[in-house]
């Protein structure tokens, strides 16, 4: 399948960008947030206003970096598959650079054809012309779909979080 990567139109992909990355939030989640129905996670994630105002302004901002990745993903056709936000983070002090892949979200439909492991090799190919060194991801504990791909694509885990239910 051919891929047509655009642009995210910060005022007209708003509404698809934010419910897109509440479904990768949702997905992340620990176990217990995740017992409640996605409608019920999307009603209270969507009700703190802040942490939506947050995200997107956050997204909005790593955009004015020209190596950021934030796209809307296409088929030929103009269909809608997915979303996809890879910025850049640097320390100069260090001279290290790299590429986190923050979201990555494709259309149910679309799953299970290689889009996402097509995704994250043009995140690396980004990440290379733009002088990282590394490229980061993560997932949720229980996402074994996407913690396959990682592993599939030759990510190593580097780091441990861990949460107690008080």
């Amino acid at each position: 399948m051919n891929l047509i990567h655009r642009a995210i139109d910060f005022e007209n992909d708003r509404d698809y960008v934010l419910e897109c990355h509440c479904r990768i939030n949702y997905e992340c989640d620990c176990p217990w947030a995740r017992k409640i129905p996605y409608a019920d996670y999307r009603e209270n994630w969507f009700s703190l206003a802040g942490q939506v105002e947050g995200f997107y302004n956050y997204l909005m901002k790593s955009a004015r970096d020209p190596r950021t990745v934030a796209e809307i993903i296409e088929t030929e056709d103009g269909q809608t598959i997915g979303y996809f936000w890879v910025p850049f983070c640097e320390d100069a002090e260090n001279d290290f650079c790299f590429a986190d892949v923050q979201d990555i979200y494709i259309e149910e439909e679309f799953c299970e054809h290689g889009i996402a492991a097509e995704l994250f090799r043009y995140a690396e190919e980004k990440a290379k012309l733009n002088g990282a060194s590394v490229i980061r991801s993560g997932t949720g504990c229980e996402n074994i779909r996407s913690i396959r791909l990682h592993e599939k694509l030759g990510f190593y885990t580097y780091r441990y979080e861990f949460e107690k239910v008080l």
